[in-house]
């Protein structure tokens, strides 16, 4: 039943993002409307999903597991973009820093939220809510980072743009959890709401995206072979590894797992659409690990 559940849900993501390609190809989702999408997921859906998950999570018995937690999502972020870096020989040397950012952040929002309720149970929401505060300060900092210089320019973090809907919504999320503040529900209601928007509108734009590009294009990136064998067979493998030795908490070592095995996350498409740079490359990055990671989940699912 848990299999049938994850390969229902990634069913309904792959029509979602049918449904946007067509609407490309209709003329109703073209460039400048993927770009205003873009900002619309980033700024505002995708952080009202955050708080929405995060105050209604149930809470843990020992608060002390919330600071571990803290500390594996610190050090997941922390090491994974180490790894991507000394991996991203295999991409053409001037798409390395979308290759990068690709392997670091995986859909663990769009995707993530709703697998690990259908594979771990409802409990697994703080766990992964935690990873998610993680994973918005990393990509408001890390993904700018490598993703806003013109080619040649010297890296430079843009500390205006880490201050944003993104980060202000992670923090505060898990602030109000260890505070116990909650929201009311008169503001809970359409919060909850304009987050639950987020996945649909998401799909539709990558769908949208791929459509920019044609399939014969697709299947000739020969560096998307490599990568996705990578991204959701040779780093989920790495990450079970790891967690098997060092970490005893079930739970936190599923999270682990099910969020390195994700496919690519569908906030690198929407960055790059509002920085410019090669969001058909990262509609391709999202569309083949999206594809196998239908088989590669559901044998996840059955060694977490």
């Amino acid at each position: 039943m848990t299999i049938l559940s994850v390969l229902q849900q990634m069913s309904k993501l792959f029509l979602m993002i049918l449904v946007g390609y067509i609407a490309n190809r209709a003329g109703v989702l073209g460039r400048d409307a993927q770009k205003w999408l873009s900002k619309l997921l980033i700024y505002i859906t995708s952080p009202a999903l955050v708080l929405a998950s995060v105050t209604t999570c149930s809470r843990f018995e020992d608060d002390h597991m919330l600071l571990v937690i803290f500390i594996a999502a610190i050090a997941y972020y922390g090491v994974l973009p180490v790894i991507a870096h000394l991996c991203s020989f295999a991409a053409p040397k001037e798409r390395r820093a979308e290759y990068e950012v690709m392997l670091v952040y995986s859909n663990m929002l769009f995707m993530g939220l709703p697998v690990a309720n259908a594979v771990l149970g409802p409990d697994s929401i703080l766990y992964l809510s935690i990873f998610v505060a993680a994973h918005n300060v990393s990509f408001f900092t890390y993904a700018y980072m490598r993703l806003s210089p013109a080619e040649g320019e010297k890296q430079k973090l843009p500390f205006k743009k880490v201050i944003n809907p993104g980060t202000v919504s992670a923090v505060l999320a898990v602030g109000m959890y260890i505070c116990r503040i909650h929201i009311p529900s008169l503001l809970l209601d359409p919060i909850s709401t304009i987050g639950s928007t987020t996945t649909p509108l998401a799909m539709m734009v990558i769908g949208a995206s791929l459509a920019n590009s044609r399939i014969k294009d697709m299947v000739n990136e020969k560096s998307m072979i490599f990568f996705t064998l990578l991204r959701l067979v040779l780093l989920a493998g790495l990450a079970w590894c790891v967690c098997r030795l060092f970490i005893s908490d079930r739970m936190l070592a599923g999270i682990i797992v099910l969020i390195t095995g994700m496919p690519v996350a569908a906030n690198n498409v929407m960055l790059c659409n509002d920085l410019g740079r090669d969001a058909d490359y990262m509609a391709k990055g999202v569309f083949f690990t999206t594809l196998l990671s239908v088989l590669t989940i559901p044998v996840l699912s059955l060694v977490l």
